[in-house]
């Protein structure tokens, strides 16, 4: 039986102060968070741990951070900030991006410690001073030594540092901006076929754990909806619109909300989810009323499949699964790329699964006849 709709209403949230200062905890969340001051604005700046401990950690490495701000601004004023300075501004900025996640805010700072060991040397001068054939002799000797992934983003960073040189005057040209990034290699999607999938799924469902059942959910859901993992055990059975057929989906990584068709696989899933409710570990979780019960399945998806002789696949490639599966039913790349909540009109879902639009088209053609 299908539960009533209920319509959606927003998570209201609150910052609780803790013992130590400037350290606040967001509840009923239970995510720490900074309190900072930029500008003469409060900025909540996230920690991204639930653990005091780490937050503490974390705390004090922002704070850090954000004290060296203030001298790289003095020195900036003088004219004489060195690239480690303006680095540690474009930092405190990317701290204070409210867009951004953790984790993408730790990758940043990843990028630019990459930077440093791999050009020592440039912390310390002076921005005016570093030529463009510099910048192109570092990317010429160092690129190697990178996945291209992070090279191209260490050349991204390498760019904001001098743009905020340029941004306060110090230079008119940012002579990284020559600097040619590399092709990343693109994945090979090595994707179970629909009978795969269905011997995945009810490999996992036999498991006899008390989780089995919910961790078939997770990955019937995944495959279902295109949704990204953090995405999907966020949904709430408040979010699902049976009367339209869709599900509402919380803005995630590009900060923006959507709403996924409910496949009739999907609707087929959700009557069974409904109808027979779910073993659930955490009470938080319990309470919040979430459609699905677990919140990670990938050991035993891996397990899954190296039984009934699958590629190994994992959280995220049940998204590309889901994509390929729309695009061979004949569903468009654009629609295809609004689906998946991309914000490129389409571009990086005609890059990742083109081929697969071309071998449709070409299937088509074949059985015209005259």
């Amino acid at each position: 039986m299908i539960r009533e709709v209920i319509r959606f209403e927003p998570m209201k949230t609150s910052f609780e102060p803790t013992d130590k200062q400037q350290l606040y905890i967001r509840q009923p969340l239970g995510v720490y968070y900074a309190r900072l001051y930029s500008e003469g604005k409060t900025k909540w700046v996230s920690l991204g741990t639930n653990v005091k401990a780490v937050a503490k950690i974390e705390l004090a490495k922002l704070l850090q951070t954000h004290g060296s701000v203030h001298r790289a601004k003095s020195s900036v004023k003088n004219g004489v900030a060195t690239i480690g300075q303006l680095a540690d501004i474009y930092l405190r900025d990317v701290d204070l991006d409210t867009d951004l996640k953790p984790k993408s805010k730790k990758y940043r700072r990843t990028t630019i410690e990459c930077l440093f060991r791999s050009w020592p040397e440039l912390k310390e001068r002076i921005p005016a001073k570093v030529s463009e054939a510099e910048c192109r002799q570092w990317a010429s000797k160092y690129h190697s030594d990178f996945s291209a992934t992070l090279y191209n983003n260490t050349v991204d960073s390498l760019r904001h540092i001098f743009g905020v040189a340029v941004d306060k005057g110090l230079i008119a040209r940012n002579p990284a901006i020559t600097v040619s990034k590399v092709q990343v290699p693109q994945k090979k999607l090595e994707l179970p076929s629909a009978e795969q999938f269905r011997q995945i799924v009810a490999c996992i469902r036999g498991g006899g754990t008390a989780a089995s059942q919910g961790c078939g959910d997770l990955v019937e859901f995944l495959a279902y909806s295109g949704c990204r993992i953090s995405e999907a055990i966020a949904v709430r059975w408040q979010d699902i619109d049976f009367e339209k057929s869709r599900i509402y989906v919380a803005p995630g990584k590009n900060s923006q909300s959507r709403h996924v068709p409910i496949l009739g696989a999907m609707a087929g899933l959700l009557e069974r989810i409904a109808a027979t409710p779910r073993w659930v570990r955490s009470e938080k979780r319990r309470d919040g009323d979430y459609v699905i019960s677990v919140t990670k399945c990938e050991e035993t998806l891996t397990n899954a499949c190296a039984k009934v002789g699958a590629h190994r696949i994992t959280h995220h490639d049940l998204r590309h699964l889901f994509a390929t599966r729309c695009i061979e039913s004949g569903v468009d790349i654009p629609t295809v790329s609004r689906f998946l909540g991309h914000r490129d009109g389409g571009a990086l879902a005609m890059k990742t699964y083109g081929h697969l639009r071309d071998e449709h088209s070409q299937a088509m053609a074949a059985k015209v006849t005259f």
